[in-house]
């Protein structure tokens, strides 16, 4: 038998009705408990109202006219949807003052869900918002996808720009994962965080999180990311919003159909998010070799939009061609990061003029040594080496200044002087140089410098008395080398008769022990030596053996 129940005032307990149940029109209030629970069970009547903390679970099966639905008329009183399975959604036509129609679909594991309803005086917003939360036994999450319906005669006045909103304490927030339609939000895979009742409303939205100027709630309609500055519809490629171009009545099929007030070729939209001028950019100064030349140059530089906005923008240097250490005037040029969401329409320079200052010349320069023992080889003998005073620089170039004085006896290597000289430079004891020291600034110090050369005396020079010119590589020849450094040297070897086998003034010519190309016999023969420069006089016997 089904059961006729036209109204209901004061219910202070629970009900639980089998069959269908009909009514002219329903009210709950205080504590009252509708429960339609039971298998096939149907509420059908042209009103239902709900007041204080009256409830009507598994509200989804409550029938209305076409034109009616639950009023909840007290912000306590509930709605609440069956347990519904993963992918079960329940749909509620619930309301205050007008309808409105709710869809919950369950995505996470099985779960009830509770409705309320409560007014909204704000003026840009539905006079109303939901209350929705979890039922999940422990508190656990559930995830659902909301959508939320509602009557166009319900919505405020200039309601274009609407979205859903979140509230998080006194602010409302907008929900980013959401579809909107006319007077349709769908709002996917909403997470419930633990059972406390979350509110919605719509409401007018002209948050632009990114600002590019399209509002994010364009946005989200047009399928671009309301957090991202670079994305947004742009149809013809201009780099000016579909949405912009709309408001400023330009073509937005038309690439060269766009706003440019001052007509210099740039959109205004582009122009207000571009450079046009740097107002910390100032020369620089540093010491020479100064080594912090990233602590005096600007990390970011200051920019002033084409909108007049002042934002910082961080600078990269490029340093390649400055060099600390020489003087001068350097162009360094800078590569700012441009924000998302900027242009670079103007390619304004952003050169920083970095003038290193001069450096003190070198002090002075030393010589460790400056005496040498000649070298009867002939070869090139190290001297000492050459140490730069120099408070500022450590690296230097020294090196003889040309052929000025006997520089041309002389060579320096990696700051070492050595006596190399093709010359021998016989009779010259003291020798006169010129070195130039070159800092990295181009600074030069010249210098003078005396170099001794000992040279051992005439009378204690070895002059051997034996030789074998036998064509064996050794002790072949005779000679006196050690008198090539000095002048008027003569050199003459005589045979027991008399007669002059050999004769030379060049101390590097030796005797082979022939006389016009005639080996002479094994023998005793004479020599004597004779130097100009002193007037010494020396005499001996050589032996010419041939073994």
């Amino acid at each position: 038998m089904k059961n006729f129940i036209k109204l209901f005032l004061g219910i202070s307990t629970s009900f639980f009705i089998t069959g269908d149940l009909f009514s002219q029109s329903l009210t709950l209030v205080r504590d009252a408990k509708l429960s339609l629970n039971q298998e096939d069970v149907v509420l059908s009547a042209p009103s239902v109202k709900l007041l204080d903390r009256s409830q009507i679970i598994e509200a989804e099966k409550v029938k209305l006219r076409k034109d009616s639905y639950i009023q909840l008329l007290s912000p306590d009183a509930l709605l609440k949807t069956r347990v519904l399975k993963n992918g079960e959604k329940a749909f509620i036509q619930v309301g205050i003052g007008s309808k409105a129609d709710i869809v919950i679909v369950n995505r996470s594991t099985s779960g009830a869900f509770s409705i309320g309803m409560e007014t909204l005086s704000e003026a840009e917003s539905l006079p109303f918002f939901w209350k929705v939360s979890s039922l999940n036994d422990g508190g656990a999450d559930g995830i659902v996808d909301l959508q939320f319906s509602w009557n166009k005669n319900s919505e405020p006045l200039d309601f274009h720009l609407k979205s859903l909103m979140s509230r998080e304490g006194v602010d409302w927030l907008m929900e980013y994962d959401q579809e909107i339609q006319d007077t349709t939000v769908y709002l996917k895979s909403f997470s419930f965080k633990e059972s406390t009742p979350i509110a919605f409303t719509i409401s007018t939205n002209r948050l632009d999180s990114d600002e590019d100027g399209v509002p994010d709630i364009i946005e989200i309609r047009e399928g671009t990311d309301p957090k991202d500055p670079n994305d947004y519809l742009d149809t013809d490629g201009d780099k000016v919003p579909d949405y912009i171009e709309n408001i400023q009545n330009t073509n937005p099929l038309d690439p060269i159909s766009y706003l440019d007030s001052n007509q210099d070729g740039v959109s205004d939209y582009v122009r207000d998010r571009s450079p046009i001028m740097f107002i910390n950019l100032s020369n620089v100064q540093i010491p020479w070799g100064f080594s912090g030349i990233d602590t005096v140059l600007p990390d970011s530089l200051i920019a002033v939009l084409g909108s007049g906005k002042i934002i910082n923008m961080n600078i990269i240097w490029d340093k390649s061609n400055l060099d600390i250490f020489k003087r001068g005037v350097y162009d360094v040029s800078g590569n700012f990061e441009l924000s998302p969401g900027l242009f670079d329409a103007y390619q304004i320079p952003s050169n920083i003029q970095v003038e290193v200052l001069p450096k003190p010349a070198p002090e002075d320069i030393h010589l460790s040594n400056n005496v040498f023992d000649a070298e009867k080889s002939g070869n090139e003998v190290v001297i000492g080496s050459f140490t730069v005073l120099d408070p500022f620089d450590d690296q230097h170039n020294t090196q003889l200044s040309g052929l000025a004085f006997d520089n041309v006896y002389f060579e320096i290597r990696d700051g070492v002087l050595f006596w190399s000289p093709e010359d021998r430079a016989d009779g010259d004891t003291r020798f006169r140089i010129l070195v130039s020291v070159q800092d990295r600034d181009g600074n030069i110090l010249e210098k003078e410098f005396t170099i001794i050369r000992n040279r051992m005396s005439v009378s204690d020079i070895e002059i051997v008395n034996t030789f074998t010119p036998n064509g064996d590589g050794m002790n072949d020849t005779w000679g006196v080398r050690e008198l090539r450094f000095y002048t008027g040297v003569t050199l003459q070897v005589f045979e027991r008769s008399g007669e002059r086998v050999f004769y030379t003034q060049n101390p590097d010519v030796r005797w082979d022990g022939t006389f016009n190309n005639i080996e002479l016999p094994v023998g005793t023969y004479y020599w004597t030596v004779k130097v100009g420069e002193t007037g010494e006089i020396r005499r001996g016997i050589l032996n010419l053996l041939r073994k």
